[in-house]
């Protein structure tokens, strides 16, 4: 995944906006969103954390983030109005915890959007680590650019990538079943019980994506019913994917343990020139369109928390000319450039999951919360009453077993950053929340 977020903002709906997204538009935005970088980049690692069994890190992450799908599920038919995660935040724990929430959404977007930048400049074989980080940096600056001057250009390069990486991943698994070789599933774990918590942590990346269903709530015909449906539908089809894809791999490539950073375009040419040539396009068209997904999106959260004056105000602004939020643009395109720059892939990967795993958190948790500020009859309601926000909640921690230590350095000083953005934007503007 990996994580792309519509630009919408997260603000109540706007009369002009209008509900065209039926549940289909929404399953395929969610689905998506979760279907990106991840399964083209990781299962060398996720092999070497579980070996034969690495299939089921997918399952397993999957189960503990049901729950989770669930209470977006719940929440999202509570709502009408765009804004997800830091929307449900804010309604239940007010202004400072959404601002928290809200902060960590946006810092998750740029983060994601810095890492599939570096796999993007990975794919074309550049070996020199200054010249890929430049060229990182240069991709998502460029990218920013676009956006600068406009949505629709933006929305141009994004809408080049609809179908191309779900159809090089099918491709490939039909090429790949001739192959397979069923005995090479399970085995020995190479790194024991250690090793399944690295595999869980590592399938974090790609199983993002579910919750951006939620977001454009307010441009979604029967909200109450469609976004629930598409929640837990992209979820559920997108671990399937992962789960027969990383399988498939075990049973047809005997070299899927080597370190790469990019084993599903390696076990392609394996198989023969024509599908590896195919599945690297896809590779190409899926993490070229997240990033410039990420940069159409992005800057939207910022410039949104901006509005509801719980940042400076003037990353709100829009640009008299273009319509664009151009400062929320600057500074979104000069945060991912930055790490884009001075980190790679995997370290980004950890980056972001620490980040979206803190939005999960507070949207199980606002459940509980919601329930009793504010009780409404019909819609979607989360089976087993208040067990269920509470096994996500404790989900949502244990998935951190798996951090590292410069990802947790990396998040506290994302909270400290925001924290001391908060402090300033109330010194000077005391009233604006």
């Amino acid at each position: 995944m990996s994580t792309t977020t519509p630009g919408a903002s997260v603000s109540h709906v706007s009369p002009g906006l209008r509900r065209r997204l039926t549940l289909f538009d929404v399953l395929c935005i969610g689905v998506n969103a979760t279907v990106g970088s991840g399964v083209f980049s990781l299962p060398d690692d996720m092999h070497r954390a579980m070996g034969g069994f690495s299939p089921l890190s997918f399952l397993l992450c999957a189960l503990l983030l049901m729950p989770v799908a669930l209470c977006f599920a719940e929440l999202a038919g509570r709502h009408e109005d765009t804004g997800g995660a830091y929307l449900y935040a804010r309604s239940a724990y007010g202004d400072r915890v959404g601002y928290l929430v809200g902060w960590f959404c946006w810092a998750n977007t740029f983060v994601s959007w810095a890492a599939n930048a570096t796999l993007f400049v990975k794919l074309v074989g550049i070996e020199s680590t200054l010249v890929s980080s430049l060229l990182s940096a240069g991709l998502v600056i460029g990218l920013g650019a676009i956006n600068y001057f406009g949505v629709k250009p933006g929305a141009w390069v994004v809408n080049l990538v609809v179908i191309g990486k779900i159809g090089a991943i099918l491709c490939f698994l039909v090429v790949a079943f001739a192959a397979f070789d069923p005995s090479r599933l399970g085995g020995a774990l190479p790194r024991g019980a250690l090793g399944v918590g690295q595999g869980v942590y590592l399938a974090l990346f790609p199983l993002q994506g579910f919750e951006v269903t939620s977001v454009a709530a307010g441009e979604t015909l029967n909200p109450k019913r469609n976004v629930p449906v598409g929640t837990l539908g992209a979820l559920g089809l997108s671990a399937l994917l992962f789960i027969v894809v990383q399988a498939v791999l075990v049973g047809s490539y005997p070299d899927i343990g080597a370190k790469s950073d990019t084993p599903l375009v390696d076990a392609a040419r394996y198989l023969g020139p024509t599908i590896g040539a195919i599945v690297l396009v896809g590779s190409f068209v899926s993490i070229g369109g997240f990033t410039a997904g990420s940069a159409l999106g992005s800057p939207r959260y910022a410039q949104a928390i901006a509005a509801h004056g719980l940042m400076p105000s003037s990353i709100a602004k829009i640009h008299e000319r273009w319509r664009t939020p151009h400062v929320a643009i600057v500074w979104t395109t000069g945060l991912s450039a930055l790490l884009a720059l001075f980190f790679d892939y995997r370290r980004l990967v950890g980056m972001s999951n620490i980040t979206v795993v803190i939005q999960y958190l507070f949207a199980c948790l606002a459940v509980p919360v919601l329930r009793k500020k504010s009780p409404v009859e019909g819609g979607f309601r989360v089976p087993g009453g208040r067990v269920v926000p509470w096994i996500g909640a404790a989900g949502s921690i244990g998935l951190l077993a798996g951090t590292e230590g410069p990802e947790v350095a990396f998040a506290v000083g994302t909270l400290v950053i925001g924290l001391g953005l908060a402090v300033f934007t109330r010194k000077k503007a005391p009233r604006a929340a």
